[in-house]
């Protein structure tokens, strides 16, 4: 892989997804990435996790609401709802990825294997945030 400003050290290997490891017991031996092709995979596998979940329980939600009128139609919910959340956190995933590896790899940081888990969360949680009519209608 080429190097675009720093090199990881001599033993470095990509850290197995998810690598998670718990930094209150253990600060000093922590996971991290140095490469932005793995900062950007580990973001979005954890965006499609997150979000893929959030919209496939709201698929099942409507699928049992709506399922009592319309039941021939009400099974197709969970599975158009499930393509739509993978489409949408393949798309967001990936851009923050790139984002997010961009600015590591400018700075010359190296990334906790923790960043990626938390910006899938941050975007799970914009997508709930955004549900709300009140909250769309503000912004």
């Amino acid at each position: 892989m080429s190097q675009t400003g720093f090199l990881p050290p001599s033993d470095y290997t990509t850290p197995p997804w998810p690598s998670l490891y718990w930094p209150v017991t253990d600060p000093l031996n922590g996971t991290y990435m140095y490469y932005p092709r793995d900062i950007w995979r580990f973001t979005t596998y954890w965006t499609l996790i997150f979000i893929v979940t959030i919209y496939t329980m709201a698929g099942l939600w409507a699928c049992l609401v709506f399922g009592r009128r319309h039941y021939k139609w009400a099974i197709l919910f969970p599975v158009v709802f499930f393509v739509i959340g993978a489409f949408v956190a393949f798309l967001s995933g990936s851009l923050v990825g790139l984002a997010i590896a961009a600015i590591y790899n400018a700075g010359a940081y190296r990334m906790s294997t923790w960043v990626p888990f938390l910006w899938g969360l941050i975007q799970a949680l914009v997508v709930i945030m955004g549900s709300y009519s009140t909250v769309t209608t503000i912004l």
